[in-house]
């Protein structure tokens, strides 16, 4: 049976400490990704871009930095994401920072009647806040808005309506590091809050049971969303995060596998890839090619 993926560009990085993010999804097609997923038996429907918002310095708000762009771009990720779901279909939304993932879990949970359970493939948990780090930019503060944390930004919190936009028991952290790049006020939140966790050495370990395990954690879904920080990759190993620290991580491949065990359940729905910047890839796009066939094969 021949797998069907909806592809949507949203090419922002606008929530980043920095700009590079906003062009990953034309240089993704440029790279070969829609005929990496063809030759892997994946029919792709490219939908295009959505209006890009690239990274500006915002100094009047230096604890959450251009929060008013991130709103916009999170909310044409919605649109975008819920229009695919309404006609039954399987999304692949190419970031940008890791704020698209919050759009995209919006229009994912919208519908009350439908159990939706969120995997959050990342070496972070993003529960930070503007109140509990100082570097104001947003991206990594996602998943504290969606469970609306106390010191979270209203508006963003309040992206669709609804605050929280998930509960605990909705989200599985796969690939999470204690020891790595947290903060100490994220670590702190997601031991307070218990937040289900399948750990990095987990996911380096057994790929595919990390990922069967964060499954099981969810329990029974009617819809499951992947967030994919590619972070969760060792620079030093596929040198494409916005993070470029090196020694941490998983391998490309851990990942990819990861992200295949996820995508073969019944109930995959999509998944955000995000925080990927082509800016630090090897050159003539070889790092984002071998990137691309990774993809491919995972969502096969």
């Amino acid at each position: 049976m021949t797998k069907e993926i909806t592809l949507i560009g949203a090419p922002s990085s606008i929530a980043a400490h920095a700009p590079g993010q906003e062009k990953t999804p034309a240089l993704l097609r440029e790279a070969g990704l829609l005929r990496d997923l063809q030759a892997a038996g994946v029919r792709v429907k490219d939908t295009g871009d959505l209006p890009g918002f690239r990274y500006h310095a915002d100094p009047a708000n230096p604890r959450a930095r251009n929060v008013a762009g991130v709103i916009e771009n999170a909310r044409n990720v919605t649109a975008a994401v819920a229009r695919v779901l309404t006609s039954g279909e399987t999304y692949l939304l190419l970031g940008g920072d890791c704020t698209n993932g919050v759009g995209a879990i919006a229009a994912a949970t919208r519908d009350p009647s439908l159990r939706v359970g969120v995997i959050y493939l990342d070496m972070h948990g993003d529960m930070n806040t503007p109140v509990s780090v100082d570097s104001g930019a947003l991206d990594w503060m996602g998943v504290a808005h969606m469970l609306g944390i106390e010191g979270t930004v209203t508006e963003f919190a309040n992206l669709d309506g609804r605050c929280p936009m998930l509960q605990n028991e909705q989200i599985v952290f796969l690939g999470w590091d204690f020891k790595g790049s947290n903060s100490n006020a994220e670590r702190e939140a997601m031991i307070r809050r218990r937040m289900q966790i399948v750990f990095l050495d987990a996911l380096k370990a057994d790929p595919t049971a990390a990922a069967t395990r964060a499954l099981d954690l969810l329990g029974p879904v009617d819809r499951l969303v992947v967030h994919f920080d590619v972070d969760v990759i060792d620079f030093a190993e596929c040198p494409l995060g916005e993070n470029y620290r090196h020694g941490e991580g998983c391998t490309l491949e851990q990942a990819m596998s990861a992200l295949g065990a996820l995508a073969s359940s019944p109930a995959f729905a999509g998944v955000t890839v995000a925080q990927l910047n082509p800016d630090h890839g090897e050159a003539e796009l070889a790092t984002l090619k071998r990137f691309s066939k990774e993809l491919a094969r995972a969502l096969s």
